[in-house]
């Protein structure tokens, strides 16, 4: 009996002794990783540390929304890397809204040398946007843009430098939106500008094309009628209304200042993702193409302008936005139909005067709760 014991206790420890010489390097070899982990960490932390109101890089970015637009007229926001977001032009919030807009630039002679003026595109998007499980239809992601990025705002300034190893260019955008103290009137307008300045870093000149493109946002499909027309140096989308819906009448205008302006009204028109494609391959060929107006369903509208720049030449080219909006589908309480224009009772536009609340030959408004 007390062989069998002393033979339970030795395999006991021959057991315990086998575990242990398992665990213990492991255990020994995860504390390190954890230490070395934990000094990494503090180093990138200490690396990534933002000043008080300093320059956001790198993941500093992924969050950044500046607004551009009178105050109470709606707006829009250009992000940290530069893109065009929360298109909130229609009298109502709309944070989620980024449409296809970009500004690019295309320098000839040059191998990989066009691209869409932007930092690179935050990872959360690819995930995190609405669409993106379906292939992120519409968006342009999956174009080329500049790999160092840094934004600083300064309100009602926003700026955001770019700078790539492909292109000889350094490039600000300086976002900014009408804002005077004490000139209540000029702040409201429903207006912003983005200014594009390009500074030639190389030892030889340089020929580019800015461009900027956009599909028209503000169509709805099978409501009213959709179309791009003409302004000086630029393009207008629009959106007609319907009787039933006013409050899809739009026009949002974008153009520049420069008197050498191409623009194109009018993207190709074909099915799936083809007058985006399209459009990029007029970007990147440096095609500046000239295309009158239609009469409707224009996909989307481009405008280009030459940039011929000397060793050390900057040049700026200023893009102004402006939007009308005239009409809202928000309202409190039931619309009251006037008892001044005809109406058929049979239409069911006419309430009855219970339901209108008449009494003593008076209206009261219901309002709901």
């Amino acid at each position: 009996m007390e062989e069998k014991n002393k033979r339970r206790s030795f395999l006991k420890k021959i057991a315990l002794g086998g575990i242990g010489a398992t665990i213990a390097p492991t255990t020994l070899f995860s504390e390190e990783t954890l230490t070395e982990k934990d000094d990494r960490n503090k180093d990138q932390q200490a690396t990534d540390k933002r000043s008080y109101n300093g320059v956001y890089k790198g993941d500093h970015l992924n969050r950044v929304a500046f607004p551009i637009g009178g105050l109470g007229a709606g707006m829009f926001c250009m992000e940290g890397t530069g893109a065009i977001s929360h298109m909130s032009v229609r009298n109502k919030p709309d944070i989620y809204n980024e449409p296809s807009m970009f500004a690019a630039i295309h320098v000839k002679n040059l191998n990989n040398a066009s691209k869409v003026i932007e930092g690179p595109v935050p990872q959360w998007k690819f995930f995190g946007q609405r669409g993106t499980g379906n292939g992120a239809t519409g968006t342009t992601f999956g174009l080329p843009r500049f790999t160092n990025c840094e934004f600083i705002a300064r309100f009602p300034f926003g700026t955001t430098r770019l700078s790539d190893t492909d292109i000889p260019l350094s490039v600000e955008i300086k976002g900014w939106s009408p804002f005077i103290p004490t000139d209540e009137d000029n702040s409201s307008l429903p207006a912003g500008a983005l200014e594009y300045t390009f500074t030639n870093k190389s030892a030889t000149s340089i020929e580019a094309v800015f461009s900027y493109n956009t599909k028209n946002f503000l169509a709805a499909d099978n409501e009213g009628q959709n179309m791009i027309s003409s302004i000086q140096n630029g393009f207008v989308l629009q959106q007609t209304a319907t009787a039933e819906k006013p409050h899809l009448q739009a026009s949002f205008a974008i153009f520049t200042d420069d008197g050498n302006t191409i623009v194109d009204h009018c993207w190709f028109r074909g099915g799936w993702w083809d007058p985006l494609t399209m459009a990029w391959n007029a970007v990147k060929n440096g095609s500046a193409k000239s295309t009158a107006p239609v009469e409707k369903d224009a996909p989307g509208a481009s405008l280009y302008v030459p940039l011929n720049l000397k060793p050390g030449e900057r040049k700026t080219i200023r893009l102004y936005m402006t939007w009308y909006v005239p009409e809202s589908d928000l309202h409190v309480g039931d619309i009251v139909p006037d008892e001044k224009k005809d109406c058929d009772p049979n239409s069911g536009c006419c309430a009855s005067p219970e339901d209108l609340g008449v009494k003593n030959g008076k209206k009261k408004r219901r309002k709901k709760l």
